[in-house]
């Protein structure tokens, strides 16, 4: 019976997250440009205003994430220097953090980038695209030797969980 109740919430849970982004960018600028007239013609309703809301949001998404994996990151520091000052802690720990504020970094220029390729359709000045391909290209750069830099820490926290499981298991 508990694993029914689970099984149920984990569907819905699936299910909200398909349509909460719908109704929030699709219905919401819909209902905003309503007017009750069924020949309303098209040019009530512009097509780049859905754009520029899905870029803000994907904007203020970005900012959040990486809001967040800064608080984060502060906060796992500060423990992580009390425990070392208190001797607890050495600063190999630290390799974890890094592991831990990248992954919000690259999560976070994803949907930056997502939002410039949106601004991008939306003003296709030949300026504003060169701007934005820049900063792509910028982000993208980063994001991918970020990346590449995390798979080696993670490639080393394996390793040294692995050589300590090895001493531990030799141990006994």
């Amino acid at each position: 019976m508990q694993n029914q109740k689970t099984t149920a919430m984990n569907q819905f849970k699936k299910i909200t997250a398909i349509l909460l982004p719908i109704i929030l960018f699709i219905f919401i600028p819909l209902f905003a440009f309503a007017t009750g007239d069924e020949k309303a013609s098209e040019s009530e309703f512009p097509m780049e205003f859905v754009f520029e809301w899905v870029e803000v949001a994907a904007d203020i998404i970005g900012i959040i994430i990486l809001f967040i994996g800064f608080a984060k990151g502060v906060y796992m520091f500060l423990l992580l220097e009390l425990d070392r000052l208190r001797g607890k802690k050495d600063y190999e720990e630290l390799f974890s953090l890094r592991n831990i504020l990248g992954t919000y970094i690259i999560i976070s220029l994803d949907f930056l980038i997502v939002s410039d390729i949106i601004h991008s359709v939306i003003s296709p000045d030949t300026k504003e695209l060169i701007n934005l391909g820049i900063i792509v290209v910028l982000r993208t750069s980063i994001g991918f030797f970020l990346g590449k830099e995390l798979n080696e820490l993670r490639k080393e926290l394996k390793e040294e969980a692995h050589e300590a499981e090895l001493k531990e298991n030799a141990k006994h």
